[in-house]
């Protein structure tokens, strides 16, 4: 793994811990990279939060455009386009939560699948949440997928994260306020 990577999920982590803490009024801190699996260890006193971070892009452009342009590759593409980007979105996304729940992770690991959804508002993702599809007998302890949406038209929902109530057959997930700033749009450097 290179530097930028694990960057990113120390940033990735941070943010979810973050809403994490102040959802259920916990205070867990960084505390070392994992043995991989999990990625990431964060400790409240003795009790220990392990995350597992993945990622889940609109198409493999859409991840070459990000990862490159996050890396400073001189010939980076500026821009990225597609047809049916919310269906690839969820086809990602449920491509990434098959190939990590078919693995072996420790008991009581938390997934977060971090989308970027440059396309798509949070209002327009809330309503594509019947079309994830998370495998039965997972073996994570809990699931949250979120990103940074950009703004909406209709004045502005924050970004989400999902808390993972009921993935898995029960009921649906419930929609979770997280991080109060909005993305830029893909296509400039």
């Amino acid at each position: 793994m290179d530097t930028i990577q694990e960057k990113h999920e120390r940033a990735v982590g941070d943010a979810f811990v973050d809403s994490y803490n102040k959802a259920h009024g916990t205070s867990f801190n960084y505390y070392t990279r994992g043995a991989d699996p999990p990625d990431l260890i964060y400790r409240e006193g003795k009790q220990e939060l392990w995350l597992e971070i993945t990622g889940a892009y609109y198409d493999a452009e859409h991840a070459t455009m990000l990862w490159q342009n996050a890396r400073d590759l001189p010939d980076a593409p500026g821009s990225w386009n597609s047809w049916s980007p919310d269906e690839k979105l969820i086809h990602s996304i449920n491509l990434a939560l098959k190939k990590k729940c078919g693995n072996a992770h420790p008991s009581g690991c938390v997934l977060v699948v971090v989308i970027y959804p440059d396309l798509c508002t949070a209002e327009e993702f809330v309503a594509l949440l019947p079309k994830i599809n998370v495998p039965a007998g997972h073996p994570f302890a809990h699931i949250y997928v979120g990103g940074l949406f950009p703004q909406s038209s209709g004045g502005g929902v924050d970004p989400v994260a999902w808390t993972p109530h009921g993935w898995g057959g029960r009921e649906r997930p419930r929609c979770r306020r997280a991080i109060g700033r909005t993305r830029r749009r893909s296509g400039g450097r």
